[in-house]
């Protein structure tokens, strides 16, 4: 009985287990029908493009009587969907060759065959569409012909495909734009150096120095860049040999570096960069980079040989540029004491600024950083002063305001921190005045709200008006004023609008013209006179014209009759009907 219950038990596993999943590295299209199904769902789970591809070609094949052959129906639909998707999102890419590819694995004789044959088709059209576009793009630009080329730009955004329609598009549209801009550059500057001033041609050689390099324009112009830097440096020669150094360095400093120039020619250029880094160590640039721009003009002139003629014109320059770096090595050194921002440190920076003598050539930059150190020093000496004083200010009562205003008048006059000084005074001294007048106002403001305008007004007046609250109380009182004037005068201007409703007009015009200008109610006065004088007006020739009417009705009836004509009446014509 236990060997049969072993038994029993063993054989129940035994049927019962999981088959062991196939590789499906090793599955091929000869492998047993199952395995090629399992890995083809798997594949087709993975997503990848190769995978989809090896998912393909194992579900194809199958015939309508296989037993499996409704498993793998779903598979391969599934799997070439994806697949032509996949071939589709890489034609989109630009990458037609891989797509086609991708696009051909699709199996005979199964439903998406003949899509997918349509889609390579459609892509190889636009292929030749796009490429054809692409190469007229190229040869308007060639031509300089850019109204052709932007034209043919716009086609190519027709197409279907990213890769036309975005990626070169985009790389057309730049390569045109930067042409179009390059051949823009060099046409403005040939028109300036065809005018032979040599400034115009220094001007030329800076904008064509400004054209992309990678542009076929900058290819074409390099004769006349090459031509323009000649007469460039003969015009700088000639400068030199007339002993205009300025003038010489000026118009040289625009020839682009080229070392197939002559060894003269490349001296002059030296020292012309010299002097260009010792002019800008003159800037307001931090004190290292002046050091350093100083440094690489000494070097510059250098590099000068002792056989040039511009030798001993450098050699000068380089002593007062030596000079200059010494005095902006002790200036350095002073600034970096300074920066400890202590009383003693300024001290000592401005004793070292002072070992710059008058004939220097930093003398004018080492006074300025004197002063500058010596108003640190003054802020220093009085920042108690002050500090003490806010805190005075703190309390803010009459008796702590003014110990603040004597302790900040410490602070002498020609002090760094006088006018911060003199700024909390007079801010101080405002809120002293505050304080004295609040209660006035608000005196002003208890009778105000009892409806005693004229006693608010006259206790408002109070405040002088070199006081703190004398813009608020006249602002105030201007108010009241007001609403005074409108209790006085709107009895006025009623009774006026009664008198014009009646129908007596000039009555009313002459009540509302007692509101004398000034008044709060003028303006409205004056409206309403304006139009009720319209009115009467009105009224006056409507009399007028009927007083006319009239006289003239009684001359008519004045006049004698004539005698009836001896002559026999004629009958007038019928009246005419219109249509």
């Amino acid at each position: 009985m236990v060997g049969s219950g072993v038994l029993g038990l063993w054989a129940l596993a035994w049927l019962t287990r999981i088959p062991p999943l196939p590789d499906c590295e090793d599955v091929t299209a000869a492998s047993a029908d199952g395995d090629r199904l399992i890995c083809a769902q798997s594949a087709l789970r993975s997503g990848s493009a190769k995978s989809l591809i090896q998912a393909v070609q194992l579900a194809a094949n199958y015939a309508p009587t296989h037993p499996l052959y409704g498993e793998t129906q779903p598979v391969l639909l599934e799997s070439s969907e994806r697949l032509l998707e996949k071939a589709t999102e890489k034609m989109h890419e630009g990458d037609l060759e891989t797509a086609t590819e991708w696009a051909g694995q699709v199996p005979l004789d199964t439903p998406l065959r003949e899509a997918a044959q349509s889609k390579v088709w459609d892509w190889q059209q636009e292929w030749k569409q796009g490429q054809s576009l692409e190469n007229s793009i190229e040869q308007a630009i060639a031509a300089r012909d850019w109204g052709a080329a932007g034209s043919d730009l716009q086609e190519l955004k027709l197409l279907s495909s990213d890769y036309w329609v975005g990626q070169r598009h985009n790389e057309l549209q730049q390569k045109k734009q930067l042409e179009e801009t390059a051949w823009s550059q060099i046409e403005q500057a040939r028109g300036l150096a065809n005018t032979g001033n040599p400034d115009n041609v220094g001007q030329a050689l800076v904008i064509a120095q400004r054209i992309n390099l990678t542009s076929q324009a900058w290819h074409e112009a390099q004769e006349d860049i090459d031509r323009w830097s000649q007469n460039l440096l003969l015009y700088s020669f000639q400068r030199w040999e007339l002993g205009d150094v300025e003038g010489a360095i000026a118009a040289v400093q625009k020839v682009p570096p080229d070392p197939n120039l002559a060894p003269e020619a490349q001296d002059l250029i030296k020292f012309s960069h010299a002097t260009q880094l010792a002019d800008q160590a003159q800037q307001k640039e931090s004190g290292y980079l002046q050091l350093f721009k100083l440094m690489e003009a000494i070097r510059a002139a250098d590099k000068i040989p002792t056989h040039s003629s511009f030798y001993q014109t450098a050699q000068q320059s380089k002593q007062a540029w030596q000079a200059e770096l010494e005095d902006l090595r002790k200036l350095q050194f002073a600034s970096n004491v300074a920066s400890l921002r202590q009383s003693w440190a300024y001290d000592y920076a401005a004793d070292v600024a002072w070992s710059v003598e008058l004939e220097r050539p930093r003398r004018l930059q080492a006074q300025t950083l004197i002063a500058h150190w010596q108003d640190e020093i003054e802020r220093l000496e009085d920042r108690p002063f002050l500090i003490r004083a806010r805190t005075l200010a703190r309390k803010a009562t009459i008796p702590a305001l003014e110990s603040a205003i004597a302790e900040a008048r410490n602070v002498a006059l020609g002090r760094a921190l006088r006018i911060d000084a003199q700024t909390l005074i007079a801010d101080w001294l405002d809120q002293i005045e505050v304080i004295q007048d609040q209660p006035i106002l608000n005196e002003a403001n208890q009778l105000a709200s009892d409806d005693q305008l004229r006693e608010a007004i006259a206790v408002a007046q109070q405040i002088q008006d070199d006081r703190a609250l004398h813009a608020q109380a006249q602002a105030m009182i201007k108010d009241w004023t007001r609403t005074i004037q409108i209790e006085e005068d709107s009895p006025i201007l009623e009774k006026a609008k009664s008198l014009a409703y009646r129908g007596s007009l000039t009555d009313a015009i002459n009540t509302a013209a007692q509101i004398a200008p000034g008044r709060a109610l003028h303006g409205e006065a004056q409206n309403a006179i304006s139009l009720w004088e319209a009115e009467r007006a009105y009224i006056w020739k409507l009399e007028a014209e009927e007083a006319a009417a009239e006289a003239a009705a009684e001359e008519q009836q004045a006049a004698p009759i004539e005698s009836p004509s001896s002559e026999p009446m004629t009958q007038p014509p019928p009246p005419t009907i219109g249509n």
